[in-house]
């Protein structure tokens, strides 16, 4: 899966706003807010977010708004029809609760109760206190119980897709299509999610799980696309690179973030196309790139600085 994310982000995917449109959402802790009890949330590697709640009672969620660059202070998003959310758990199951919540404008987010604050739908792994019940689909049509998918006392990977299809359903995917359900949302105008876990211990010993960096928003192709939208779409090469890029357009604008969503580079002014962009000065890694083109539309783009 990492090989195939590779290649997908970072061989300079630009994509523009208007159109259909690709957002990764990084998976560091500093994106999210998080309430804990007696457990937490860490920065595993350079990729994968870590939960932990290794004993009885302890708990934590973690809060995030959607946003059109996937990173904090973007302006906000409410899921239209035909989005998608995906997003994918390296877990084995809980004693307590491993799960996801999509939200829409929660009134509070600040204790364990709130993950499913003003929810729309969740996804939940519940282990009903050594039960390990298969995962189940929480909405307004009640709860579904996934029989064919649930947790072991091994890692797997838990991949969650939900789709928009009216203002008031969403399809939800497990596992690329191995269930698949269509439900009636609790709340609508979707505007971020929740994840959380309660009491890690999956049978025979206290196991973390990790948020992979494969959450992505997807923008439907349903606003207005002008003809020359794709004349003017940016692209930068090379990428990766260990100095400088080019862009393959005129543009007004360049913001480079860093993976927690740190602007560290920032051009403004009027560049032509193939003009040079200095970066040799930043650490090796992988970063975001916002660009403006001379129509004013904005593109998001994945740089790799090695």
């Amino acid at each position: 899966m990492k090989k195939i994310y590779t290649t997908f982000l970072f061989l300079g995917a630009t994509i523009l706003l208007n159109a259909q449109t690709t957002i990764n959402y990084p998976q560091r802790q500093a994106h999210y807010n998080i309430v804990a009890n007696g457990a937490g949330v860490y920065d595993d590697g350079t990729e994968n977010l870590g939960m932990w709640a290794n004993y009885d009672g302890k708990e934590v969620v973690a809060f995030r708004n959607f946003t059109e660059t996937g990173l904090p202070g973007g302006t906000g998003s409410t899921m239209a029809i035909g989005d998608s959310f995906t997003t994918i758990v390296s877990a084995t199951r809980a004693y307590g609760q491993i799960g996801i919540a999509l939200l829409s404008s929660p009134t509070a987010t600040s204790s364990w109760t709130d993950r499913h604050n003003n929810y729309a739908v969740q996804v939940n792994m519940d282990g009903n206190e050594g039960a390990f019940d298969p995962i189940e689909i929480i909405s307004n049509g009640g709860t579904v119980d996934v029989t064919t998918i649930s947790g072991a006392t091994t890692y797997a990977d838990y991949k969650f897709k939900f789709t928009l299809q009216t203002a008031t359903t969403m399809q939800v995917s497990i596992n690329d299509g191995a269930a698949m359900f269509t439900v009636t949302l609790n709340n609508s105008n979707i505007t971020g999610y929740s994840i959380y876990l309660a009491d890690d211990w999956n049978g025979s010993a206290n196991q973390n799980i990790f948020w992979k960096p494969t959450s992505e928003y997807v923008y439907a192709n349903t606003l207005s696309t002008p003809k020359n939208a794709k004349e003017h779409m940016v692209s930068m090469f090379p990428n990766p690179t260990n100095n400088s890029f080019k862009v393959n357009k005129e543009i007004t604008s360049l913001q480079i973030f860093d993976i927690s969503g740190k602007l560290v580079k920032e051009y403004k002014g009027s560049f032509g196309k193939n003009t040079t962009f200095t970066v040799s000065e930043l650490a090796n890694g992988i970063y975001l790139t916002k660009i403006k083109n001379t129509l004013g539309q904005l593109s998001t783009t994945k740089l790799i600085k090695f």
